[in-house]
């Protein structure tokens, strides 16, 4: 009988939390996204088994009256099984400085499609026009880049956003010593102010970086990996 209560609860929680994401939806679909991304920063970190972290540090500006949530996209570019869906984390706190701040954030999120999930979090209190405020978003995906790891293809991680953004960076963190093949996507050379660079951390891992300057509103960019090619 209290495993029969403890499911109920936790199912009326999931109804409520998906009611919530859905009327959220419908309003962004109906009023549009009055908010946009001044600067964005996600460091992506992909686990030998295809598990994948990511953390994004991001600061939006009002541009309505009264802001209440914003929201945001992420996905799986392969055939993910849906069994995985109950262990995909999205987790969004305020940034800390000096031990103030830090502190989560409620969070609903719909399915939009197959291995395509829409966040929304929900700000402690409203933030006005011309306001800015910062937030760091921490997702796991369970196996997201597993075809990837297994060498099966390459994968890639985009970014796209609503209005010019003044500032994108990418960081991609692979396993420990590990050699990957990679490019820009959705970038020209000598039209956009971007660079793309590789090092090697502290532990030893290649990370792979691209900063992006006054990246252009609805345009996809971000990075392509892939596997070298055997030796002949």
């Amino acid at each position: 009988m209290d495993w029969f209560r403890r499911r109920r609860k936790a199912w009326s929680a999931d109804l409520h939390s998906s009611l919530l994401a859905y009327y959220c939806d419908l309003i962004e679909m109906e009023h549009g996204k009055h908010w946009r991304v001044q600067a964005w920063l996600q460091e992506v970190r992909v686990s030998e088994n295809g598990d994948v972290h990511q953390r994004m540090s991001f600061t939006v500006v009002a541009e309505c009256d009264r802001l209440d949530f914003v929201s945001l996209h992420d996905g799986v570019n392969w055939d993910w099984p849906e069994k995985y869906r109950d262990r995909v984390r999205v987790e969004v706190r305020t940034p800390e400085r000096h031990g103030v701040g830090g502190t989560r954030l409620d969070v609903t999120h719909r399915w939009i499609r197959k291995g395509q999930i829409k966040a929304f979090v929900h700000l402690d209190r409203p933030i006005f026009r011309g306001e800015e405020f910062t937030l760091v978003a921490d997702v796991f995906w369970p196996e997201k880049c597993l075809p990837f790891v297994r060498g099966d293809g390459p994968d890639s991680f985009l970014v796209s956003f609503g209005d010019i953004t003044h500032q994108v960076e990418f960081r991609i963190v692979l396993p420990k010593r590990w050699a990957v093949n990679f490019e820009h996507l959705g970038l020209t050379p000598g039209r956009d102010d971007y660079a793309l660079t590789a090092s090697v951390n502290r532990e030893g891992s290649m990370v792979a970086s691209l900063t992006v300057r006054d990246l252009p509103g609805y345009r996809k960019v971000g990075v392509k990996l892939d596997t070298p090619s055997a030796p002949a």
